[in-house]
């Protein structure tokens, strides 16, 4: 190699080098050395700001999960995420679920007192999931008549999760010692006014959903013939009777759309 194409490559080196120890340093500043030649002012304010901005950042995405933690903990939970996650994104509407995959590959610390910790985190960034989502919501499609033969989409900002812990009533006022007996079906969604909304269903109600996001623009009798079906109920007029009030709550909760 050339002396010249030595000296190319040495100064993107010593630059490399230099930011891979300036963000060692603001990630774990206990166990990292400062950079030399920064003046340790400047240091600190990078390091605040950094730090800081993380912190509230994630504050906004998980409210909930901010308030059961006292600040030691939120700032320690912060700073582990800094130290040992290394973040796929550089959006910062997507920041949230990198707090998901921290504490699904290295959160045992924290879930170890707080086993409804991973749930509770993802039911609120499937809240900003919905919240932030690009599409457009249509206004609630008019009368309820002819329920049956009408088609039907899901609502595009519609997110399904099913919970072995209670995430909807989580709060400071009410951590469960335990997880249920039987799983919960929650949604979230916005609706036409930009309000987002929750909802729990039960599995018949997630099975028709799912077969509406499968068979988008179906009819509500071959959606509820095939829920028959798919459920093992023979005859399926109980399901297709029981499905016409379904379908109105539906509709007039905004979760599913008639065409």
């Amino acid at each position: 190699m050339s002396k010249k194409a030595s000296a190319v490559k040495t100064p993107p080196e010593r630059q490399r080098q230099l930011q891979a120890a300036f963000a060692a340093y603001l990630r774990d500043p206990d166990n990292n050395p400062a950079p030399a030649g920064i003046e340790q002012r400047r240091l600190a304010i990078y390091r605040r700001l950094f730090f800081g901005n993380l912190r509230n950042l994630m504050a906004k995405n998980f409210p909930v999960l901010r308030r059961m933690l006292d600040d030691e903990h939120w700032d320690g939970l912060i700073r582990d995420l800094m130290i040992h996650h290394r973040s796929t994104t550089p959006l910062f509407p997507e920041i949230g679920r990198e707090l998901l995959a921290y504490l699904s590959d290295n959160g045992q610390l924290w879930l170890k007192d707080r086993p409804w910790m991973a749930e509770l985190a993802q039911w609120e960034y499937l809240e900003t999931l919905a919240r932030l989502h690009e599409a457009e919501v249509a206004e609630p499609s008019g009368p309820t008549d002819g329920l049956l033969d009408r088609g039907y989409v899901l609502n595009p900002t519609l997110q399904i999760a099913r919970y072995q812990w209670p995430v909807h009533r989580i709060g400071p006022a009410f951590i469960p010692a335990e997880a249920l007996d039987t799983p919960i079906n929650l949604l979230v969604y916005r609706c036409h006014d930009d309000q987002v909304a929750f909802e729990r269903v039960n599995d018949l109600t997630l099975r028709f959903l799912a077969l509406a996001q499968t068979n988008a623009g179906s009819s509500g009798r071959a959606l509820l013939h095939e829920l028959a079906e798919t459920s093992g109920i023979s005859p399926p007029e109980p399901v297709i009777e029981a499905g016409q009030k379904m379908l109105s709550h539906l509709i007039e909760r905004e979760i599913v759309h008639a065409r």
